[in-house]
């Protein structure tokens, strides 16, 4: 059974469509991945069901295997909701495409969501101690899955260098 209120695939991809022709962030993502590597995003991004998938309690994934983001329209809401996943996401491919260097593969992760959901999910929230408490809660909460008991270790460690970096974008510039 869909969820309440939530995105039918042709509604998804409807939002989908309007958010790519108008979104700046958006499209700075899309030129900077593009530049890095123009496979990173092969098989493009779509609006899918996840139910019953590896996949299925997540709004969005980068899937770097394939080459794609997805995202998960039963468990997305509203044209907000699509944009913010899709620019979390797209976040994701781009720090995939410039391959950063952490000491361990948990650090990157961190790192990654740090800035997925401070350029993402939490960037327009204030005052800045909310904000900082948005994305230390979604960036824990994401590097749990893969790295376990040291999640909230290591994403306290990345935060302050991460949360500064700001790439694609130029500061005081707006998207």
């Amino acid at each position: 059974m869909i969820a309440m209120n939530s995105m039918s695939e042709k509604q998804c991809t409807r939002e989908l469509g309007r958010i790519l022709e108008s979104s700046s962030k958006v499209a700075v993502l899309l030129r900077a991945i593009q530049l890095l590597d123009k496979t990173a995003l092969k098989r493009g991004v779509t609006c899918r069901p996840c139910k019953a998938t590896l996949q299925e309690n997540r709004v969005g994934y980068y899937d770097f295997q394939y080459k794609r983001v997805v995202l998960c329209c039963e468990n997305i809401h509203t044209r907000a909701d699509v944009e913010e996943t899709l620019i979390h996401e797209l976040v994701h491919a781009f720090d995939r495409a410039r391959k950063g260097k952490f000491s361990s593969m948990c650090h990157l992760m961190a790192c990654g969501e740090v800035r997925a959901s401070a350029l993402g999910q939490c960037a327009d929230v204030t005052p800045e101690s909310r904000k900082k408490e948005c994305i230390l809660r979604d960036a824990i909460r994401s590097t749990r899955e893969h790295c376990g008991d040291e999640a909230e270790r290591i994403v306290r460690q990345v935060y302050n260098k991460c949360v500064k970096d700001v790439a694609p974008f130029v500061v005081g510039v707006p998207a």
